[in-house]
């Protein structure tokens, strides 16, 4: 897994890894490649495929969406650091 050092509104790109779930595969297909990072947690409270997984809370820079999204099953290519 990919060590992520980001700041709240890094602009991101990113994209899937091979492993990745057709979950993430969709979001980064239909919302991505261009995010804004929010935050992620090591380890995801809720319920479903993520839980328990480490996460990052992205937002699309072209759809407007926003969700979490697996550290494990992404890969993220660059960033815009905020000052």
């Amino acid at each position: 897994m990919q060590k992520f050092h980001f700041k709240k509104d890094d602009k991101v790109f990113i994209s899937f890894g091979k492993k990745a779930s057709s979950r993430t595969k969709g979001r980064v297909r239909d919302h991505g490649p261009h995010f804004v990072f929010f935050r992620d947690i090591p380890s995801f409270l809720g319920p479903g495929t993520l839980s328990y997984r480490s996460c990052v809370l992205v937002g699309s820079l072209s759809t407007g969406w926003s969700g979490w999204l697996p550290l494990d099953e992404i890969e993220v290519k660059w960033t815009i650091q905020n000052p």
